[in-house]
């Protein structure tokens, strides 16, 4: 039994591999065609000074953001918005168990501030413990849940400015000094 599974899984394999080999037969199926044209595209691949810069927001938008799928999530947002795919994904991993209770705390801070020049904000202090029961839990998850929202959007949209901005910053700089460095070079001899 267990040798006629791994022979199916085997087999199941490198169809998938050998399908996901050529474009074209991806290209060819209805319900393909979205993944091709996004996926497949080089642009998202490459690094250039747009798709990096742009891969870098998405992935900060979305680290900041306390979502227990965020890399599946910066993949999409990244090959919808045609940005580099492997720096978004890679920048998923900044939120990690070690930096989760900083940017909770900021994200609360900073949606209990914004909620609270519109709204009313939760007057009960955020737990420092996990509740006992499932109840408790969902209480605390009710009426802290808009504020970590609100504040992980904002966190989020001003961490992703903030990152598109240095990394086009620092490609167009860097760029400029090679092309200083390559001059100096010719003018030498």
């Amino acid at each position: 039994m267990r040798a006629m599974f791994q022979g199916w899984f085997r087999r199941s394999v490198f169809k998938t591999i050998r399908f996901l080999k050529h474009p074209r037969k991806l290209r060819d199926r209805p319900a393909m065609r979205w993944f091709a044209r996004h996926f497949l595209d080089k642009r998202v691949w490459r690094p250039t000074q747009h798709t990096l810069s742009g891969g870098m927001a998405v992935g900060m938008f979305i680290t900041l953001q306390l979502l227990p799928i965020q890399m599946p999530t910066a993949t999409i947002l990244s090959a919808i918005f045609r940005v580099n795919i492997p720096v978004a994904i890679a920048l998923c991993w900044l939120s990690n168990p070690f930096t989760i209770p900083f940017i909770a705390w900021l994200e609360y801070l900073i949606g209990k501030w914004f909620l609270a020049l519109y709204t009313t904000v939760p007057t009960t202090p955020f737990p420092s413990e996990l509740p006992d029961s499932m109840v408790d839990a969902w209480i605390v998850l009710k009426e802290h849940a808009p504020v970590m929202l609100m504040g992980g959007i904002i966190l989020g949209a001003a961490g992703a400015l903030v990152s598109y901005i240095a990394t086009w910053g620092g490609w167009e700089i860097t760029s400029r000094m090679e092309i200083a460095k390559k001059l100096r070079v010719a003018k030498a001899p």
